[in-house]
């Protein structure tokens, strides 16, 4: 099996590490020589494919799907209208994505669905959480303590109409994923989403503390969310766990970063082979499973000499990334590391029978990290 990959920053990354995992071959395709996914694919090609560069065209035509790995528009329009004209098959859900690309529409899909979400400012109490509408993960989000500072944020903005305040919950975020098409959805293990002091997410657990009645309601809201967005993909539904009650904070129909590669050290189950079977086979070739690993997926960086833990938007200035087993501590490691440079940047990734065993090995793998030469 062979994949065409567009994009190489973090979720071209992470379809790259999976393309591996399931013995795939991937062509990686970026119009940037220096991409952070360039070095561990099979094949870069790079070229610009809004431009039609004939070898980015002819890559694709030998792959037996094509995934879209990134969020610009005019990427993702010109893959659609490349696999459309030559008759490949593309992995994703542009209907679905345009949907969940917008936090106002999205939003407004669980409000007008009964689906449990934050409530919408004025209604709360302070604090606040403010969103730019159609900006992934933690970008330019900010907090505000007070109405005043809300009322001030807005009347600083011409775009006003393209932000989203919500009142700001606390409890622990969780998220889950959902491959499928309408009639037949999957979701997969549950994963903890850690966020540094910047809301970005700078580690991710798997399994999470969760009783079972619990996790069946999530996924329950994934399928329901799958269904209502008329899924044929993949989607990730992330939620907070509000004493007990889960409320939905966002969904993003596209292949994620982190919690795929967590997922499959911690269960087994690969959602890129998942998604192969659903749009070259027609429907799931497999039997779920879960080999129960404790994991737990994390970036370091080490400048200076002092090793800090970040949320993924420090993974993007990194230099193109290797793969390497058994480094430095960590089972995987996916990093820029280069014997004698002081800096670097890297995920690493751990997994054990038990939360004890895995506490232990990541406490090895920090002091490791700091005694790099």
């Amino acid at each position: 099996m062979k994949v065409a990959v567009i994009g190489g920053k973090l979720q071209g990354t992470e379809a790259v590490c999976l393309s591996a995992a399931a013995g795939f071959e991937s062509i990686l395709i970026d119009a940037d020589p220096k991409a952070v996914a360039s070095k561990i694919a099979d094949r870069f090609v790079c070229g610009d494919i809004v431009a039609g560069d004939p070898q980015v065209i002819e890559a694709m035509k030998e792959a037996d799907f094509v995934l879209p790995a990134n969020e610009n528009d005019s990427v993702l329009a010109a893959a659609e209208e490349i696999c459309r004209r030559e008759g490949l098959t593309l992995a994703f859900d542009m209907d679905a994505y345009q949907i969940t690309k917008s936090k106002i529409r999205s939003d407004k899909l669980f409000h007008d669905n009964g689906i449990p979400a934050p409530a919408y400012y004025p209604a709360g109490k302070p604090p606040y959480i403010i969103k730019p509408s159609e900006e992934s993960g933690s970008a330019g989000v900010r907090c505000a303590e007070t109405a005043k500072e809300v009322e001030e944020f807005l009347a600083s903005r011409k775009d006003r109409d393209k932000w989203i305040v919500q009142e700001y919950l606390t409890g622990p975020s969780y998220s889950i994923e959902v491959i499928g098409f309408p009639g037949n959805y999957r979701t997969y293990s549950i994963t903890q989403i850690h966020m540094d002091d910047v809301y970005d997410c700078c580690r991710v657990t798997v399994p999470c503390p969760l009783p079972p009645e619990t996790k069946e309601e999530f996924a329950r809201i994934g399928r329901r969310l799958a269904e209502l967005v008329d899924l044929r993909g993949i989607m990730d539904v992330e939620v907070i766990d509000c004493g007990g009650r889960l409320k939905v904070l966002e969904i993003d129909a596209r292949l994620p970063s982190q919690t795929p590669l967590a997922v499959l050290c911690s269960s087994g189950m690969n959602f890129l082979a998942e998604l192969a079977d659903v749009f070259t086979e027609g429907d799931f070739q497999k039997e779920q499973q879960d080999e129960g690993k404790f994991c737990a997926y994390e970036h370091y960086r080490r400048q200076n000499g002092i090793l800090m833990q970040e949320g993924e938007h420090m993974m993007t200035e990194a230099r193109p990334l290797e793969i390497c087993r058994d480094f430095a501590g960590s089972k995987v490691a996916v990093c820029d590391y280069e014997e004698g440079r002081d800096s670097f940047r890297g995920i690493f990734i751990n997994w054990a029978d038990s939360e004890e065993d895995l506490q232990r090995i990541r406490k090895e793998l920090k002091e490791s990290l700091k005694l790099l030469p």
